[in-house]
Formats: structure tokens, sequence, C-alpha cells
């Protein structure tokens, strides 16, 4: 398909599942021993991916990362492989440049991979490491759909030689760690909510009139991997490949995916939630303009925990029509407010934290630090042998409540703001959200009265499957077939699927 929309997702669901895919998966890579490192004890590191958050890592480890160095740097697009390696070469490092990951991985010259690459390829690429005797760093989200990132975890579990790490940076939040500690003594009483924001600018990335010739720098069935080959149809500032993918169902998930990932796995670590919710409803919409993107830039996704609920809001238009500046809600833009009995907790982007009571008055400043450290322990997880901040199950989770989100959008319908209002009365928080979201609307010129808004249904999840489950069985069987839930991968870029992962395939 050239353009995914929710009805195409559903469409596909309920025409048939992906399990059968997975019987000729084939594993590319035996998995080699733990690599040495080079001679003067340097872990020696490719990073993959270097257009965008990729090219800052290639950045650290040029200048900043002690104990470990670059040797290497691969990218689908030659034109950005060529720009980075011209970067590395002004600074005085020659690093071997591939196109082609399966290529990089041959190399016995490199120990520890860090993958920058869009969210789709992520699964693929951490197991394919691990099959080829990598250490690897995983950029958030885990996974582009829940099914995959089970088997990357369970991948760390047969290839013990090795370690992931995932780019979840708050965890390594000194504040962060200080404030959860608090809260599970009891010093501020029990949580009553939970709630990430992403708050960002977001503006339309324009409207094509069909599918966009693919540029010839770009090895297109490469960094397509997994996901349907399909022919680009976006051709915004960032040209017809690079960023916009996130706005995709094919390849990204919004901004719930892509910024809020981080903000989900903070709030869902102060809950102390061992793993997915009983259940999850969504709603929102892509408002304001009409542009190429899928997903919505306005969404509110509830996750029924049985601690405390767990609320996170994504909006990409502004305070109000003509304005710059985004909203805030307690003092936050991205970030998350953790509301307890005796006051709430604000967590930062970078990871501080900062203590309120309930009249908004300043309790405590947390002053150990953010989430600088992370990328640097990362090389000590490599040299130690073991991980302590970023576990990847836990990335998974937070990974897969995203997709659980997008997941209920997708099968959802438009309603009114009038009947959403109505089936939401009874739940005090929900209300409030959907009041601030109607507000927000109207700010921005929106003419919440005849513009409706895309209702998902409330899912039941079995966490221990991870799968959905209840009476319903059309829509229970269109959300487990939804590729957001399981997308088994194409051709040679299948998922390899790990024996003893406890997920079921459909």
């Amino acid at each position: 398909m050239n353009n995914w929309t929710r009805k195409d997702f559903l469409r596909a669901s309920l025409l048939g599942g992906t399990a059968a895919a997975l019987a000729g998966h084939t594993r590319l890579y035996g998995q080699a021993a733990a690599a040495a490192g080079s001679a003067n004890g340097d872990i020696r590191v490719g990073v993959v991916g270097v257009n965008a958050q990729g090219a800052s890592h290639m950045r650290d480890y040029l200048n900043k990362l002690k104990g470990a160095r670059l040797v290497a740097i691969c990218d689908a697009d030659s034109d950005v492989l060529g720009k980075r390696a011209a970067e590395c070469d002004k600074a005085g490092v020659k690093v071997a440049t591939y196109v082609d990951y399966r290529q990089m991985l041959e190399s016995k010259d490199i120990d520890a991979i860090v993958l920058g690459t869009p969210n789709h390829l992520h699964s693929l690429q951490t197991i394919w490491g691990l099959q080829a005797g990598k250490d690897v760093y995983c950029e958030k989200p885990l996974s582009h759909n829940v099914w995959e990132g089970r088997q990357a975890v369970e991948a760390t579990k047969k290839y013990t030689k090795n370690i992931v790490q995932a780019g979840t940076q708050n965890r390594s939040s000194l504040d962060i760690m200080e404030a959860i500690a608090e809260v599970r003594a009891g010093t501020y009483g029990k949580i009553q909510w939970v709630r990430g924001l992403c708050y960002k600018t977001r503006d339309s990335i324009g409207l094509t009139t069909g599918p966009q010739p693919v540029p010839a720098s770009v090895n297109y069935d490469l960094w397509t991997g997994p996901a349907d080959l399909t022919p680009p149809r976006r051709n915004g500032s960032k040209g017809p490949i690079h960023y916009d993918w996130h706005w995709f169902w094919n390849y990204g998930g919004g901004d719930i995916t892509n910024q809020g990932i981080h903000q989900m796995d903070v709030a869902r670590w102060f809950l102390g939630e061992p793993g997915l919710p009983p259940s999850v409803m969504s709603f929102g919409g892509r408002f304001g303009y009409r542009d190429d993107a899928e997903t919505p830039n306005t969404l509110v996704s509830v996750f029924g925990y049985e601690k405390a609920p767990l609320i996170f809001e994504v909006r990409g238009l502004p305070m109000k029509a003509g304005m710059k500046a985004m909203d805030s809600y307690k003092g936050a833009r991205v970030g998350v407010i953790v509301q307890c009995e005796k006051g709430y907790l604000l967590v930062s982007e970078s990871g501080n934290v900062t203590a309120f009571d309930n009249d908004n008055q300043k309790i405590k400043a947390f002053t150990k630090g953010g989430n600088g450290s992370h990328r640097a322990n990362f090389v000590k997880a490599v040299q130690t042998r073991k991980v302590v901040n970023g576990l990847v199950l836990e990335c998974h989770y937070s990974s897969a409540l995203c997709h659980l989100g997008n997941v209920s959008f997708l099968l959802g319908k438009e309603k009114s703001n009038t009947a959403l209002a109505e089936a939401i009365k009874a739940d005090v928080n929900t209300k409030d959200t959907f009041a601030r979201v109607m507000d927000h609307l109207k700010a921005n010129e929106i003419d919440t009265a005849k513009t409706n808004t895309v209702v998902g249904p409330l899912l039941k999840i079995d966490a221990k499957t991870e799968m959905f489950t209840g009476a319903e069985k059309e829509i229970v069987a269109a959300a487990n077939k939804n590729p957001l839930r399981m997308r088994a991968g194409r051709g040679a870029f299948k998922i390899p699927v790990m024996q003893g992962a406890t997920v079921a395939a459909s």
C-alpha cells in the first residue's frame, strides 16, 4: 500500500494473520565469542544510522567517551555516509564505512555496535548484532511492534555472551532514582496517577501528489528492512526518506514512540509496574492541517494499571493559533508528572526532578544529576559485562505501551466530541484530560462542535502473552493482527523467531 491509513490497517488485520510467514525464518549468523577489544584495551565501536541521533553518538565516540573509540560507521544513504566519514577524517579518525549492516557485522575489528537507525530496524538489527557476537546499544524504542520487541528480549537470553543496553537515557538519571526511592518509601503518600507529556511543535510535512522517487544515494531495500517495501510518500524539508518517516505507520508511530517513549518509560518506572497493564484506550486525531502524515498530532492514551492509571498526552499544535510556544501542564511540556497524595513530582526531559506540594509550592529540587551519563554507562557495561542502566526488558515494556496505545487509536472510529465526553464522564482523570484537549484545540481555532475525534476501543491485555483478549472477537482479532502488535518482516529481513519466546504469534 502507498499510504497507510487506519482503515488500511483494520482491513489488513481482518483479512488474515501473519503467523504463517514465520515458518521460513533463518539465522544469518552463528554467535561468536565476545570480542576482546583493541590492543590498547579500548572498545571498538561501530555506529549504524548516522544521519540524526546516530550522528550524535558518532561524535561522542569521536570526542568524549573514554575507554571506547569509533572504528566504523554504517548508513544506507551513501551521501550521509560520505559526509560523516569526512567529519571523522577532519577529526583525525579514519573509520571503515559500510552501506550494508550485515557486512559491518562480519568485521572482527568491531566489538560493539550503536544503533541510531529508524524504529522499524531496531529489533532486527539488535538480534543480528547479538548473533554476530557484538555488544549492542539500541536507541529507543526497542521495536516497531510488540512481538518483535519480545523476540529481541528473548535473543538477549539466548546469546548470553553479549549485552544489550537500550537508549532510554533517563534510566541513568540519579535524580529519578532518588525520587523513586522517596516515593516508594511513602514520603509523598500513595501515587494517584502518573502523566507523561509530549507537547512538541510538529508542523505540517506538506502534501505530495503521489509516491515520491527514492534518492539515488539511498539503498531503499536496506533502509526499508523488515517493513513493507512501498514508495515513500513524503517530501518535506527532510526529503522523501529521512526523519518524517516518524509520522508513517510502516516505520514509526508518531511522537508517542518518537519522543514519548522516554517519558513513558519514566512514568512506568515510577509506578513500579513490572509489565503491561490490563487495559488501554486512546483518543485523538490529526488536527489543524491536512498533510501526508498518518499518525495523530494529538493523542491521549490511558493505561489501566492496577496501582494507578498512566495517562499519556501528545500535542503537536502550539499553545494557540499563530504562536510557536507550546502548552505546559504543571510546568512541563516534555516530561512526567507523578501525582501523589501529598504533592507531585515533576520530571524534566533531561531527567531532573522537582517535588511540589498540592498548592504548587516547591518542596525539594533533586540535585544528584540527570540523564547525561547514559552513553558512558554503556561503555562501562561493555567493560564490566553487566547492564545496569537501560535494561532491554524494561525498554521492551515501555515501547510496547506506545504500540498498544497506537493500536487502540488505529482501531478507533470518529465520534462527536459530545459523544466522547458522555462516554468518559465517569472517569475523573480522563474527563479532565479530555476537557484540556478541547480547550487546546479551540485555542488553535478548531471547531470542536464540527470536528470529530477518533475514539479507540477499550482493549484488554493479557500481560503474560502480550496479546489482546476479550469477548468482542472481531475487535480482538483485528488488534492482535495489527502490524503494531505483530509484523514478521519480509524476505531477507524477517525477524528471527526465538525459541522459548512467551508471546504467541497470532
